[in-house]
């Protein structure tokens, strides 16, 4: 298994991520080295942590520019890029094409062209057959963004050859999908999305993507007994989404890369005056428990082959410390949660 990790550059500075809640209640959550770690020595430290723990690559959150300006939160990849250790991982991009990111017909030749030195670079996370790896976070705005299917398709293969031109045998760009969810938050296992979203050799490969994961697939209420509930055990959230690998990889024959939740409590972020805003959360995540689910991820790819990319697996996520995603050391844990999944990936080496 070659396991990676999504990188969420949002705490270059002081800035809305860092609310109230999440420094005055949540103090367990900031980094072993501090909240702001936007140096290039600062990544070194990362890297080396994220290697030693079983990692093999990040996939980096870069956002199209907006109205003529770059995120900031694009930094992460290029002071990776710049560190003495890069070699130790492998990188990708993960675009995020959401809101604050989106990229539409009109710039997509911009955005691939921005994208050339990333897939080109020597330290670009490559498929057994050499292919460079790009990620979207949405494929519904990739589709609609660029206007319809068959434009869809027209613009991934443009980046194909772009690809090409630079000597490259191509390029896998997957995307993130996630499931159906019924009106008391579960997953149905009989829903019209898995045929229609996900129909074998249907819509997905049809806007030309190679393959598919997800971001993550928490849950935004759990009702029973017509009840709202909030709280969800950890070990409910992983097996919805080892439930989701076996759905989305058998509904479609694109190649799959199972997505492994890191951990889901969004409070910090959430505002207490809109119970709207509001998601489940799992505050009972434990590093055993980690360590089972990354070994399960290592488990479906070892059963799955003709089904997997490669064999790749992807955790979300590093750092996503707001939504309780986090696997790097955090003075809550001091290492625990990585040393779990350093276990894990020693028993399924890629």
């Amino acid at each position: 298994m070659k396991l990676g990790a999504y990188y969420w550059d949002g705490w270059y500075a002081k800035n809305g991520a860092w609310t109230e809640r999440l420094l005055n209640e949540f103090p367990d959550r900031e980094p072993v080295w501090g909240w702001l770690g936007n140096t290039v020595e600062n990544m070194e430290m990362q890297v080396d942590l994220a290697a030693d723990g079983g990692l093999k690559f990040f996939a980096y959150d870069w956002y199209y520019p907006q109205r003529g300006k770059v995120s900031e939160m694009n930094d992460a990849v290029d002071r990776y890029l710049n560190c003495k250790n890069a070699g130790r991982m492998e990188f990708c991009l993960l675009v995020a094409n959401h809101d604050g990111g989106y990229i539409y017909r009109e710039n997509w030749e911009d955005a691939c062209r921005r994208f050339m030195p990333y897939l080109t670079n020597e330290h670009a996370l490559k498929t057994s057959d050499g292919r460079p790896v790009i990620l979207f976070f949405d494929i519904r705005s990739l589709h609609s963004c660029l206007g319809d299917v068959a434009e869809c398709k027209k613009c991934i293969d443009y980046l194909r050859e772009e690809c090409k031109k630079e000597g490259l045998p191509g390029v896998c760009v997957v995307g993130c999908g996630g499931p159906p969810r019924d009106e008391n938050g579960d997953i149905p296992l009989e829903h019209p999305q898995w045929t229609e979203w996900y129909p074998k050799g249907g819509f997905c490969e049809a806007l030309g993507l190679d393959a598919l994961t997800g971001y993550n697939h928490h849950r935004q209420i759990k009702v029973r007994g017509g009840e709202k509930m909030y709280i969800y055990p950890y070990e409910e959230l992983a097996k919805d989404h080892e439930q989701v690998w076996d759905l989305i990889s058998g509904n479609d024959r694109l190649p799959y890369m199972p997505c492994v939740i890191g951990g889901w409590d969004c409070r910090p972020w959430e505002n207490l005056d809109k119970p709207e805003s509001r998601s489940c959360y799992s505050p009972d995540r434990t590093p055993q428990q980690i360590y089972k689910h990354v070994k399960n991820a290592g488990e479906w790819l070892k059963n799955n082959q003709e089904k997997a990319l490669s064999d790749l697996a992807i955790v979300y996520a590093w750092n996503e410390n707001g939504e309780g995603g986090i696997i790097e050391p955090t003075r809550g844990d001091e290492g625990r949660f990585l040393a779990a999944v350093k276990k894990a990936c020693d028993e399924y080496p890629s």
